[in-house]
């Protein structure tokens, strides 16, 4: 290669390579660019040359260079006009080639208008990126299909208008208005108008005269992309959404994961939608997850969050489009670390008020045969959904929605991770003008009682409403009646119902 150039770029490249004997360790770079005006015997690109840059000239004056690279934007856009491209990538597509800034947006776009006339469509949409899309004019195709050779015979003929009309579809679809930055809303993918509204009138008409059912739906591009993300959601299957997506009825499974990391950025720590009229529940539990490794070990545990919002809401923020790392992602959903160094020891002062003793009137009765006897005349016993209809007064609050928010990769009876925990619990509860409401269960509801009330007064953890959770509410009764009654039989009654594991689990709950 030195040889065919025999330049002073050849040279250089010569004299690098011959001091060079592992490529990697000197952190050697491959650039396209610089690839292809080496073998085509152009110059260094001015984006990696030493010498200074020229100040950029106006469009009159640009390098008659640039001309080349146009074109091969005209071709690439030729080649691709079956989908929506945007003038930002186009204006990236011909950087990549001649490895600088040669045309701006503003100037391209001038360019290909000058160049395709009325064959293009240009669509300035506010606040986003002009969308590309070359469209052949229907007077036309039409008037292509009408000069056409009149010697076919009735298979040619045939051919013939099914091509032109398929020219008039395919010409309407691209003049339908879209982004490729936000991803459509949640209520549009489950609206069957704004479906339609990427059915244009001239498919619309073929699909009803081929298929005759009167109350058939149509829908667009909204449902394609709703139905991939709920089969990744359903199935967790690569191979299902390909399969559906090579038939044409989902997007495609990079773009599915593509969504996921746009939404998750986009949600962070963030409420979903507006929570100034709900009730929110800060709930925390630990979380495993066996990862697999080589040898079985550094499985994940860790601290997870998830807040129960009544009545729900739901995300109104459009997700904008674009390209996530893991990095980004958690940067974006992070708790800081706080060390948990106790200064007090107000939980040894904590002193419990005394039970009363239970006075009873001890009279033989056969409580068993009373039971019996009355068990008939009394009323249906409502269910738990029943109970609910009865106490409950007033207007229903609606169904409720769970929001994930961020983990800590902490072991979860770590003190810190605790102190951690509620001091994010408060600060998300104090951003929203809410009361913190945080529910653990049994064990990590003790620890994170005793950081509360060591606290100082003035400490905003000591507005924090800490709950037991139902289940470990229920577990430390029946472990206090087990631990005082561990004697009497109650043990061997529990365990005709449940195993007798479980039993010891649940009458050594007290013990916690």
């Amino acid at each position: 290669m030195h040889y065919e150039r025999d330049d002073e770029w050849a040279s250089e490249i010569q004299g690098r390579l011959q001091s060079i004997s592992d490529l990697h360790a000197a952190d050697a770079l491959y650039h396209q660019a610089c690839s292809v005006n080496f073998r085509t015997n152009k110059k260094i690109p001015l984006a990696f040359s030493s010498a200074p840059k020229k100040k950029e000239n106006s469009s009159r004056g640009r390098p008659a260079a640039y001309e080349e690279y146009f074109l091969n934007i005209v071709e690439y856009l030729k080649n691709h006009d079956d989908e929506q491209i945007t003038i930002k990538e186009l204006v990236d597509k011909m950087n990549d080639s001649c490895g600088e800034q040669a045309y701006s947006s503003v100037y391209l776009k001038r360019k290909l208008k000058n160049h395709f006339k009325d064959d293009i469509l240009i669509r300035d949409i506010s606040g986003k990126s002009s969308i590309v899309t070359l469209r052949d004019n229907a007077t036309t195709i039409l008037q292509n299909f009408y000069h056409r050779p009149k010697h076919q015979n009735s298979e040619d003929e045939k051919q013939a208008i099914i091509l032109a009309a398929a020219k008039l579809i395919k010409s309407d679809i691209r003049s339908v208005e879209t982004s490729k930055e936000y991803y459509p809303f949640p209520s549009d993918i489950a609206s069957i108008d704004r479906n339609l509204q990427y059915v244009q009138d001239s498919l619309r008409l073929l699909m009803k005269t081929i298929f005759v059912e009167k109350d058939i739906n149509w829908t667009g591009s909204y449902a394609i992309l709703g139905l991939g993300i709920q089969l990744h959601h359903n199935f967790a299957s690569r191979f299902l959404v390909s399969t559906i997506h090579s038939l044409g009825f989902c997007t495609s499974y990079s773009e599915i994961q593509r969504f996921e990391s746009s939404a998750a950025i986009s949600q962070g720590i963030d409420l979903p939608g507006d929570v100034s009229n709900s009730f929110i529940q800060f709930v925390a539990d630990n979380v495993d997850h066996n990862i697999r490794t080589l040898d079985g070990n550094d499985t994940f545990h860790g601290m997870g969050l998830i807040a129960g919002i009544t009545s729900g809401t739901m995300k109104t923020d459009a997700i904008l489009r674009r390209d996530v790392s893991a990095e980004d992602i958690k940067a974006a959903a992070k708790i800081n670390i706080q060390y948990y160094k106790p200064q007090n020891d107000f939980m040894a002062k904590m002193t419990y008020s005394e039970l009363e003793k239970i006075k009873t009137i001890d009279k033989t009765v056969r409580l068993d045969l009373l039971s019996l006897v009355v068990w008939p005349l009394k009323n249906p016993t409502p269910g738990w959904s029943g109970t609910m209809q009865m106490v409950h007064k007033g207007e229903y609050p609606g169904k409720s929605t769970v929001s994930f928010l961020p983990m800590i990769d902490m072991s979860v009876t770590d003190m810190s991770c605790i102190y951690s925990t509620l001091t994010f619990v408060c600060n998300l509860a104090t951003r929203y003008d809410i009361s913190p409401v945080l529910t653990f269960d049994q064990p990590l509801y003790w620890r994170a009682l005793t950081i509360v009330q060591n606290e100082q007064p003035n400490s905003q953890l000591k507005s924090l409403v800490l709950r037991l959770g139902g289940f470990h509410t229920e577990m430390s009764f029946m472990g206090s009646i087990g631990h005082i009654m561990s004697n009497s039989g109650i043990q061997e009654i529990l365990e005709l119902i449940y195993a007798p594991n479980a039993v010891s689990h649940i009458h050594s709950t007290a013990k916690l």
